[in-house]
């Protein structure tokens, strides 16, 4: 039996044949350059993005600097009117000599060291003034508690000169009993005796 092809079956097949070309070459030609063209824009977007964050960071140096510039010098002005971080022996020099300086004797003296913390009135004054509140590990606290002997009118100047010329010291418990005691000549001295609690303000 022979087998003989009309002009539509030639076209019939041609066609077929176009439409399995041209699905070829988009299968495995234009489908694979699409995806990687898209590929490529993807990359090209990420990249622009990381060089301008990279631009901008690169453009905020300057303000940076100035604001730990700033911040140095806020952290100075806030500091400055506090001790650099004390020792215990330290702090004892200080509360001791300044009893001393105003004819005092240091009946006993307690310390106990540096706590993060932050001065309650200055937390308050920082915080009236809308202004930020440093640190609690910038700003260390410790506290001495000392008994003090002598006359009345040398405790009161020993309070009033802590209360005018040391900012970075602080009265927080005061209290007096009249105490009878002999002298080495078996005299009787009627003599008050000054406890008091005092905090130490000190930065890091």
């Amino acid at each position: 039996m022979r087998l003989e092809l009309t002009e539509n079956d030639i076209l019939l097949l041609k066609l077929a044949g176009s439409v399995l070309i041209a699905f070829l070459v988009i299968r495995f030609l234009l489908m694979p350059g699409i995806e990687h063209y898209q590929e490529n824009i993807i990359q090209r977007d990420e990249l622009t993005e990381t060089a301008e964050g990279m631009q901008a960071a690169i453009d905020g140096i300057p303000v940076l600097e100035q604001e730990i510039e700033n911040s140095g010098a806020k952290l100075e002005e806030v500091s400055s009117v506090y001790y650099e971080r004390m020792e215990n022996h330290q702090v004892d020099e200080l509360l001791t000599g300044l009893a001393l300086k105003h004819g005092l004797f240091p009946v006993s003296l307690s310390i106990e060291g540096a706590v993060p913390k932050i001065p309650a009135a200055y937390l308050y004054g920082v915080t009236a003034g809308s202004e930020k509140v440093p640190s609690e590990h910038y700003i260390q606290t410790a506290a001495g508690n000392m008994v003090l002997r002598g006359e009345e009118a040398k405790f009161f100047g020993f309070l009033d000169d802590v209360e005018t010329n040391y900012p970075a010291l602080r009265l927080c418990k005061l209290q007096m009993e009249q105490q009878i005691y002999f002298d080495e000549d078996w005299n009787i001295i009627d003599q008050p005796d000054m406890s008091c609690a005092l905090e130490i303000y000190m930065h890091e």
